[in-house]
């Protein structure tokens, strides 16, 4: 097929109306002596400057009548005429098609007037003989022969800048949608204009973003290529060397869910996920990283969870993504003041994220060192209001599965407080029993969370329990080396008493601690609710004890 295009593409220039123009102007310049319509034109201007002057008319032989009348041929004069044959060749394939129909015609009778008086100005003022007619006689005939072409070129010209405006309208829309590779590829027929540069640079921008260097690299030596200077290509392309040259791994594509993310310096752009911006990481999540990031439409900061494909395997994705996107849809069923709000849920190549809420203060796994615990009315008034959204949240079906001090964040400051991290949160159906695998941070699992048994409210109650001993004593009810240690001990052994680690936890206290973290579910509080009621039942006498004391 290759060969049958080039063939093609070699007919189509051999029959051009153009080619044949330039075909007549080597007629004029190597056969005019033998074509005696050339001369036509210049025998009719002889003759009328003959009358003029009172002079008698040329006779049929007009060559020698030219040199009899007393009119010097310049040895020149076919200099001349060549050159001019030569730029009406250009001015009729060149300059003919980009003008209309009238501008041509306009031209055209102007350049031939001008031609034929010159040519009679220097018959009567220098006696000088150059044939300019012919010129004049070449110009019409090659403009007639472009007026039958000229048609089919705009209309073919009209339809290719129809194309044109229509890929280039799509690679808007495409770059609008976040799609800067296939909005590139619409781009790849449109002529380097300014509008297509500059949304050739908006799609470098948008590459950047979307972590995709590489591809951004080449985009902007693609305009470089089309225009030098360009806004502020070179200082880009700059900035990512120096950042390259600074971390290698800084600009790889996609999150690393196992490492910091560098964020490029001022030059290149922040990257981006979906329309959020992202500033930092701030934490780790049961998924991937956190990190912090910005809806620059409303100016809303918010934190980003990222679900990173990469570290997963492809076999168990889907299931991973699944489970990701419950997550969402848990935790976009729940409105608490203590809950964090899941603004919007998205995916891109490498990676799917949810952008929430941004709770500030600190984890309360920062408070859970002995030598920097919280005062206790202040750890039982947050965890009452921990119970309270648990409660809530177990109304509406949806178990946490994963309290722990690092998942409650809690600001000194306010004395607000937000639960972060629904990642494996289970909607649950009380026409189904559903049993999953051991997710969540063996510390603070219930029994038969590590079974994977039925998981029910009960299970959260037992985490807040465990959560409630690390936070008063900086330890927890069972330890162990390893995983099978650790949840051998789980099952099977006596938990340590709170009081092992901290004599002064009162009574109250520990009767709570006690209740919610028994092995068996039915044993503990019927309900965070209830759980809730004897924390706060717990701090009015902590406080009295503290105040007599």
């Amino acid at each position: 097929m290759h060969g049958v295009d080039v063939i093609r593409f070699l007919l189509s220039r051999l029959f051009s109306l153009r080619l044949l123009v330039v075909a007549l102007a080597a007629l004029v310049l190597l056969a005019s002596a033998e074509l005696p319509v050339l001369s036509m034109l210049d025998r009719t201007l002889f003759d009328g400057v003959q009358q003029a002057t009172g002079q008698e008319l040329a006779t049929p032989a007009f060559g020698s009548q030219v040199t009899d009348s007393g009119y010097i041929r310049p040895i020149w004069f076919s200099h001349i005429i060549q050159g001019a044959v030569v730029l009406c060749v250009g001015f009729l394939v060149f300059v003919v098609p980009a003008l209309s129909v009238a501008m041509s015609v306009v031209l055209v009778v102007l350049l031939s007037g001008g031609l034929l008086l010159t040519q009679a100005a220097l018959m009567l003022d220098q006696q000088l003989w150059l044939p300019l007619g012919q010129v004049v006689v070449f110009l019409a005939a090659g403009f007639v022969i472009m007026l039958f072409w000229m048609q089919p070129y705009r209309e073919i010209r009209e339809l290719r800048c129809n194309v044109q405006d229509a890929r280039f309208q799509l690679g808007k829309l495409l770059l609008a949608q976040g799609k800067p590779d296939e909005a590139l590829d619409a781009l790849a027929d449109c002529p380097p204009d300014q509008d297509t540069l500059a949304l050739q640079y908006d799609i470098a921008i948008q590459q950047e973003r979307k972590r995709q260097y590489d591809q951004a690299r080449k985009t902007y030596q693609q305009i470089l290529g089309k225009k030098k200077r360009f806004r502020d290509v070179k200082e880009r392309l700059d900035a990512m060397d120096r950042l390259t040259s600074e971390s290698p791994t800084a600009l790889s594509v996609g999150f690393d869910s196992n490492r910091t993310l560098i964020m490029p310096d001022q030059a290149v752009s922040k990257p981006t996920l979906g329309r959020y911006e992202i500033d930092r990481e701030i934490g780790r999540g049961a998924m991937g990283v956190v990190y912090l990031g910005k809806d620059p439409k409303i100016a809303r900061t918010v934190a980003i969870k990222t679900l990173s494909y990469s570290q997963f395997e492809q076999t168990e994705l889907s299931e991973l993504k699944a489970r990701f996107y419950r997550e969402a849809e848990a935790a976009g069923r729940l409105n608490h003041p203590a809950i964090v709000t899941v603004y919007d849920v998205g995916e891109e190549a490498d990676l799917a994220f949810i952008a929430m809420d941004f709770a500030r203060g600190k984890p309360l796994s920062a408070y859970g060192k002995a030598s920097g615990l919280l005062p206790i009315p202040v750890v039982l008034n947050v965890l009452a209001q921990v119970a309270d959204a648990l409660d809530y949240a177990h109304r509406h079906k949806i178990i946490h599965r994963d309290i722990k001090p690092g998942n409650i964040i809690y600001d000194a400051k306010t004395g607000s407080l937000k639960i972060t991290d629904f990642g494996i949160a289970k909607i649950t159906d009380d026409s189904r029993t559903r049993t999953g695998s051991v997710m969540g941070s063996p510390l603070y699992m219930s029994p038969e969370q590590l079974k994977g048994q039925k998981v029910t409210g009960a299970s959260d109650i037992y985490s807040l329990g465990v959560t409630l001993f690390k936070l008063v004593c900086g330890e927890t009810p069972y330890t162990g080396d390893t995983l099978a240690n650790l949840t051998y001990q789980i099952l099977n052994k006596r938990p340590r008493s709170v009081r092992e680690f901290n004599p002064d936890v009162p009574a109250g206290v520990v009767r709570v601690i006690n209740k919610a973290i028994q092995k068996e579910p039915a044993k503990r509080f019927t309900s965070a609710g209830t759980m809730a009621e004897a924390l706060r039942k717990a701090v009015p006498r902590e406080t009295s004890k503290e105040v007599t004391g």
